[in-house]
């Protein structure tokens, strides 16, 4: 499944990590208020295993797909 996401870069001490903005499925629905927006994440896959657990999926169906808004 394909996932969508916006990432805010520049976050942690030395500006290497990034939080989600938001992200959104193929079907269009967005998981606004289940996620925690405070976390900071140091790879794509770390960020990946958070959504596919919100998601309630397994990490490896998830292709993710920065949102260029």
């Amino acid at each position: 499944m394909q996932v969508k996401y916006y990432p805010i870069r520049g976050r942690g001490e030395r500006g290497d990590k990034f939080q989600l903005a938001r992200f959104e499925d193929e079907n269009g629905n967005m998981y606004k208020g289940l996620y925690d927006q405070e976390r900071h994440f140091g790879s794509e896959d770390e960020a990946r295993e958070h959504i596919a657990s919100v998601m309630n999926v397994p990490a490896d169906t998830l292709t993710l797909v920065k949102w260029d808004l």
